[in-house]
């Protein structure tokens, strides 16, 4: 046999173990991170708009199909709202976890619209499908606003939050905004995976995450297209939209700093916030990030009766305690575009 039909032979077999090595991972890895909702934590509270006195008005949003959850929030007539802010929310329970903000955007006089992604909380879909999921929710909310008379005229700001962060970033490169603000955004998503499985996932983790990065790719590519493996740098340079991106120094959530929003994302559009003892939610304060860290990590309870009371008891005020003049970063920021 000729060296050379030895040499495609053994290719092909290294070729078909890689593949059979790193597809299955990868693929279990995909479906854990998005073939399920993300709905509420059942022991958490959850503030509501009533704690806050908002006004409440149901916007019609679709997507797939379906109707998406989307609420419009105001203290004041909304004709009288000179700005309008969509806030688009992280991983977990969809808007809900983000009532505080939204109401201080609210009170600020801000128009708020804020959507659950498909798949989450209020949201109709069985799975989450994927990160750029949230930058069409974004751009759904987005045509949502222009199709309302009172509103269409109005300068638009999106504002997001870690997977939001990353869902505005990368929405502004299909819709024309006044400015975007991310805040513990990621630049990459398929990179984002794999930071994520390297960091959580040991030895394994380690050697895993650069093999099953491709494969990440190429089932964002299949979910959304082109789209799917946007990064918010290419996004931001192509719509040139002012952008405000504040990040914590401590985060451990978007982990590996090279592929975060605040490191990747530049021009003379963007203006970057590093905050040095802040973690995955700058703006909160630094109590209130403890207390968050408090209540998500390890509990051992006797019984559930003691389980329920740890959460019955719990400060959840304490753990949404917003930082002041990071938020008044934000305002200034939204108010001057």
């Amino acid at each position: 046999m000729e060296w050379y039909y030895i040499l495609i032979i053994v290719v092909a077999v290294v070729a078909a173990f890689a593949v059979v090595f790193t597809l299955g991972p990868a693929v279990l890895i995909y479906k854990t991170a998005f073939g399920h909702r993300q709905d509420k934590n059942p022991q958490f509270k959850y503030f509501t708009p009533e704690d806050f006195d908002l006004t409440v008005e149901h916007m019609p949003v679709r997507l797939y199909g379906v109707e998406l959850a989307a609420n419009l929030y105001t203290t004041k007539p909304v004709e009288a709202c000179e700005r309008v802010v969509i806030f688009q929310h992280g991983f977990g329970a969809g808007s809900s976890s983000y009532m505080t903000e939204i109401a201080h955007f609210a009170k600020r006089g801000f128009a708020v619209v804020a959507v659950d992604a498909y798949g989450c909380n209020n949201s109709a879909g069985k799975t989450v499908k994927g990160f750029y999921a949230g930058a069409e929710a974004v751009i759904a909310a987005y045509i949502g606003v222009k199709r309302d008379e009172r509103l269409k005229n109005k300068p638009v700001v999106l504002v997001g939050h870690s997977w939001g962060a990353y869902s505005v970033l990368a929405a502004s490169a299909s819709i024309k905004v006044d400015g975007v603000v991310a805040m513990s955004g990621f630049n990459a998503p398929a990179k984002c995976v794999c930071d994520i499985v390297r960091s959580s996932g040991g030895g394994l983790g380690k050697l895993f995450a650069p093999l099953i990065h491709g494969w990440i790719a190429l089932f964002n590519f299949l979910k959304f297209g082109a789209n799917g493996n946007i990064k918010a740098a290419k996004a931001v340079k192509k719509s040139g939209v002012k952008t405000l991106i504040i990040h914590g120094e401590q985060d451990d959530i978007v982990v590996g700093y090279k592929n975060s929003a605040v490191n990747k994302v530049k021009g003379e559009n963007v203006t970057t916030v590093l905050l040095p003892d802040k973690r995955h939610n700058p703006y909160n304060t630094v109590a209130a990030e403890n207390k968050l860290a408090e209540l998500t990590g390890e509990h051992k309870f006797g019984d559930e009766a003691e389980a329920q009371a740890y959460f019955a008891n719990f400060d959840w005020q304490a753990v949404t305690e917003e930082d002041e003049e990071v938020m008044r970063t934000i305002d200034e920021f939204i108010e001057k575009v």
